[in-house]
């Protein structure tokens, strides 16, 4: 699963230790039951919730939901109190025409228009265009229907803010009852499992990433998507320069990017990179195939460190990338270009470092010195000291917060274009406006 379906059942979970949940989405039916069971929050903390009453088969259900499919049956078969979405996937008409008794959470935690902007570049087609425009009225629409938006940081909660402020949905009467506007819009960040990373040298995924490796001392795991913003010959150049050095160490790519989207450039350019310094195949190779989310332990435990690269863009201001929480909990130490989020944390918190965009130099320092025995050992204990902080069962928690509370006042349609309008008398109105112009005639 690439990280909108690991967010979508790992929430699920958490939400169906306290609530009947649904999730419905193309291939929800090969979900495994290991993963579609509720996950409880502590002893008894939910005794008197339906869950609880189905005793130990509780789990949440799933549905087929083909892409673009109408979302409408399932809410009236289901009588949902609650439609938690990505955003995209279904009709957008059904944004306009959705029950009223049904509350919308809209989970923002990637931001996609960036991300489309990242990829379209200076000079996009007429094709490109059109989709950055679909995309952007579609969030308006979004946002304008929301009950609660969720984001992954501070950071995405200021740039949401922006667009809820341009949504007409920061009125004074929102705000005289929410405001710092935090049931409006909510941090929910990426999560990690609560318990540990088991090492197991035989699993799968151990094995793929030593083949991928070559049989190098040191497997330094690209864990992430190779997506256009990203940068992955950094890495591959960072690399030569360990092996110049006589440094046994390969860096090892995924498979691709998640099946179904589309090819990105990175990945060939990652490629053609290694061919240049003689290093594909023997420096810089890939896993075979996607390792299935449940495998993914042992993989992480046998490598080295993990290294993430970006181009500067607004897209990583903003990323949380999630696959670096993986680390986290594996106690991987991470070498990552700064500016995102995640980066800065594994700087703070000390299991990782972060260098300066497009310093294959710096990198290489920085991995040399995360592959130290002691250094790395150090940034091990930290990342698993940051652990904790990071578990799904945390980040849930305000999503579960904002269900427990009632719903929030939704804006009349009426007022959706002059919401500041809303309340006010139109003789007010009229002598208000009237006097701004005199004063602006005087002026």
């Amino acid at each position: 699963m690439a990280g909108p379906a690991i967010r979508a059942v790992e929430l699920a979970s958490r939400l169906a230790a306290k609530h009947e949940v649904t999730l419905a989405c193309p291939g929800a039916s090969a979900l495994p039951a290991a993963l579609r069971a509720a996950k409880i929050p502590g002893p008894g903390a939910d005794a008197g919730s339906p869950a609880a009453a189905r005793g130990s088969s509780r789990s949440f259900a799933v549905r087929e939901l083909a892409e673009g499919e109408s979302l409408r049956p399932l809410l009236d078969e289901l009588q949902a109190d609650v439609l938690i979405a990505q955003g995209f996937g279904f009709p957008a008409r059904e944004l306009l025409a959705l029950p009223s008794r049904v509350r919308l959470v809209v989970d923002l935690y990637d931001p996609v228009l960036l991300e489309l902007l990242a990829r379209a570049g200076g000079a996009p087609d007429a094709q490109t265009r059109l989709h950055l425009l679909a995309v952007r009225a579609r969030l308006f629409l979004l946002l304008a229907r929301a009950d609660h938006v969720l984001c992954a940081s501070e950071r995405q909660r200021a740039f949401w803010l922006g667009w809820l402020g341009a949504a007409a949905r920061l009125t004074p009467e929102a705000l005289a009852k929410d405001p710092a506007a935090r049931a409006l819009l909510a941090v929910v960040p990426f999560g990690i499992e609560d318990g540990p990373c088991v090492a197991d040298a035989e699993a799968p995924g151990a094995k793929a990433l030593r083949e991928a490796a070559g049989g190098a001392e040191h497997a330094i795991l690209w864990w992430g998507g190779l997506w256009d913003w990203m940068d992955p010959r950094t890495a591959v150049r960072a690399i030569a320069r360990l092996r110049a050095e006589g440094l046994s160490a390969a860096l090892v790519l995924p498979a691709g990017n998640r099946p179904g989207a589309a090819p990105m450039r990175a990945a060939a350019l990652a490629e053609d990179e290694a061919r240049r310094a003689g290093l594909w195949g023997s420096g810089v190779g890939r896993l075979s195939s996607w390792i299935r989310y449940a495998e993914r332990g042992p993989l992480l435990a046998a490598a080295s460190a993990a290294v993430s690269c970006h181009t500067p863009s607004l897209e990583a201001e903003l990323a949380f990338r999630t696959r670096l929480l993986d680390c986290v909990w594996a106690g991987l130490p991470v070498a990552a270009t700064a500016g995102d989020e995640l980066s800065a944390r594994a700087e703070r918190e000390g299991w990782g470092a972060a260098i300066s965009p497009g310093d294959d130099a710096q990198l290489a320092e920085a991995l040399k010195l995360l592959l130290d025995p002691l250094a790395s050992r150090t940034a091990r204990a930290a990342a698993l000291s940051a652990a904790p902080g990071y578990t799904w069962e945390k980040s849930a928690a305000p999503l579960l917060a904002l269900l427990d509370a009632p719903a929030p006042a939704r804006p009349s349609p009426a007022n959706a274009l002059l919401p500041e309008l809303q309340g006010a008398a139109a003789g007010e109105l009229a002598g208000a406006a009237l006097g701004k112009l005199w004063r602006a005639i005087r002026k």
